[in-house]
């Protein structure tokens, strides 16, 4: 007896079948219900359109032939919202698989298909949806070779800014003033040139004292 089928997830996630055989929405609904998954049943093209824009499944699994419209058709309508489609159909051909690829179907599945492989094929694509959306977070959270470029020439301008700034404010300030030379108490002040000549001049014409003159008598 084979191990039981165990999905990796289910629970939080809605799947959208659309098929015009009630049958088989009915068998798949029950099989996804089973393990965890919310679904939403069309069963025709404007049904499924209708549907993926009210509830936006995480995965749509698409029949090709419907009443109203093909499934290529409903691709076409959903292009813009980037779903996740997986299409189903019973007559498989090359051409119509390839279409629906380039529309951005994520398989291409050929009816009788066996729930538990259609089961596998819905969790591959949403791991898959969710790697690339993880991996564009992280694309913003981590800059670009140009961003670190642009964002290293910010900060040298700031730099160079602030520099000149400090220079410019440093030079707009007092003049440093030159500080006296004070004499040593041992050794008298030096005197410039010109406090010389006219202390000898002081002397020259200072009057003679007293008792200087008497002696000179």
């Amino acid at each position: 007896m084979s191990e039981e089928l165990t999905p990796k997830r289910g629970e939080g996630r809605t799947v959208l079948i659309v098929d015009d055989e009630e049958a088989v929405t009915r068998a798949f609904g029950t099989y996804f219900e089973r393990y965890g998954y919310r679904v939403v049943k069309a069963a025709n093209g404007r049904q499924a359109v209708s549907a993926w824009r009210t509830y936006e499944p995480d995965v749509t699994i698409l029949d090709l032939v419907l009443p109203d419209m093909d499934g290529l058709q409903v691709m076409e309508a959903l292009r813009p919202y980037h779903p996740t489609i997986l299409m189903l159909t019973g007559h498989g051909d090359i051409p119509t698989a390839v279409r629906a690829l380039r529309l951005g179907a994520e398989n291409f599945l050929t009816k009788p298909v066996e729930p538990e492989h259609l089961l596998t094929s819905v969790e591959r694509a949403i791991e898959k949806r969710e790697l690339m959306r993880e991996n564009v977070r992280l694309r913003k959270l981590v800059p670009t070779r140009r961003r670190r470029v642009a964002q290293g020439a910010v900060v040298l301008a700031l730099l160079v800014l602030a520099l000149w700034i400090g220079r410019a404010v440093g030079g707009a300030g007092p003049s440093r003033k030159e500080v006296p030379v004070i004499a040593h108490p041992e050794q008298p002040p030096v005197r410039s040139q010109e406090q010389q000549r006219t202390d000898s001049l002081l002397k020259i014409n200072a009057p003679v004292p007293a008792e200087t003159q008497k002696a000179g008598r």
